[in-house]
């Protein structure tokens, strides 16, 4: 089973980490692993969608976990401020139910509304071809205790030193998509506006260490 893990950037003249996650385990009734999981790690970086969308078709993943917002508020059908669909808001319920680990920026922003805006785009050349979740890394890192990311990955992923910081989201996707197919998730949100995935909590970390 291969976890595809995006941390989406705005511009594609940003860079976009990828991790391709493997790994399968066995669990005991506990959910604890009782044999060594296969640790198979892939990282690069990319930039365009046509980047992307070629490195998906290669690995053909069971599951792609994105960092970033992948559908808009329900009354909205873009993030123009002076569009009438901007009396719909600057959150969906799933960034409503999220601020309660933290705070998240309105989808409207600069920043966000281009990544919210590519990260729909890519969603709609996904969907009906892959599993398609979304992610926050940073609640992701938060509620599994971590304060020093790449070290606290070290402890049971190999990760090489050259690795940079988009990559290491990318391994938080991974690893929450990870959690989600072994049912130690939580969602957020709803089916029609879309939702956000997170581990359960830290007992999670057990099945990978």
């Amino acid at each position: 089973m291969q976890i595809m893990g995006i941390d989406l950037a705005g511009k594609v003249d940003n860079p976009t980490g990828i991790c391709v996650l493997n790994l399968d385990n066995d669990l005991d009734n506990n959910g604890r692993g009782v044999t060594p999981p296969e640790r198979e790690i892939y990282l690069t970086t990319l930039y365009t969608n046509e980047e992307i969308l070629k490195k998906i078709c290669e690995v053909n993943p069971t599951l792609i976990v994105i960092d970033a917002r992948l559908s808009l508020p329900k009354e909205r059908c873009c993030l123009e401020k002076d569009c009438e669909c901007a009396v719909g808001g600057h959150f969906r319920q799933s960034e409503r139910e999220i601020r309660r680990y933290g705070p998240v920026l309105p989808l409207t922003f600069t920043g966000m509304k281009m990544l919210t805006m590519r990260g729909v785009g890519l969603a709609c050349d996904l969907s009906g071809k892959y599993l398609l979740k979304e992610t926050h890394p940073h609640t992701v890192g938060k509620m599994l205790g971590f304060h020093h990311l790449k070290k606290n990955l070290e402890d049971f992923l190999i990760i090489p030193p050259e690795t940079n910081e988009h990559e290491l989201d990318a391994i938080l996707a991974a690893l929450c998509g990870f959690f989600y197919m072994n049912d130690c998730y939580l969602e957020l949100g709803n089916a029609e506006e879309g939702t956000i995935i997170l581990p359960r909590d830290q007992n999670c970390l057990r099945m990978v260490k």
